[in-house]
């Protein structure tokens, strides 16, 4: 999972997710780190910086609400049936659209939570 470590509410986002997977298959990726960005070459920083990328073990790319899912997908027990609920009419759309109005308001909840080891400001994603 690649996600944005110089904004205090993906770092936040991406440490829950930790907490929540129970697959010990999530590694999570400051997508900010040269390693990381040697690592998937292909993947534009302009495209990360706009929403949450997940990369499976075949290299598929899956961006936003859909990422989201592919993480559900692998988890154990009762979390994995989350995944499933995308498969209801109207859900993927709903998530979708969820999921860009957190985006785009990220950096504004960040300032308001800030934390002297935050940035305070950055562009807002519209994506």
């Amino acid at each position: 999972m690649l996600f944005d470590g110089a904004c205090g509410a993906c770092r936040e986002a991406s440490e829950q997710m930790s907490r929540f997977d129970n697959s010990g298959s999530l590694e999570l990726l400051d997508l900010h780190s040269p390693s990381v960005r040697e690592r998937f070459p292909s993947l534009k920083l302009d495209d990360l910086l706009q929403e949450l990328h997940v990369v499976d073990d075949a290299g598929r790319v899956y961006r936003g609400a859909r990422a989201i899912n592919q993480i559900l997908r692998f988890q154990h027990g009762l979390r994995r049936y989350l995944a499933y609920l995308w498969y209801l009419p109207g859900f993927a759309w709903m998530a979708d659209w969820q999921y860009k109005r957190i985006a785009a308001s990220r950096y504004k909840c960040a300032a308001r939570n800030h934390r002297p080891e935050e940035p305070t400001s950055g562009p807002v994603s519209s994506g």
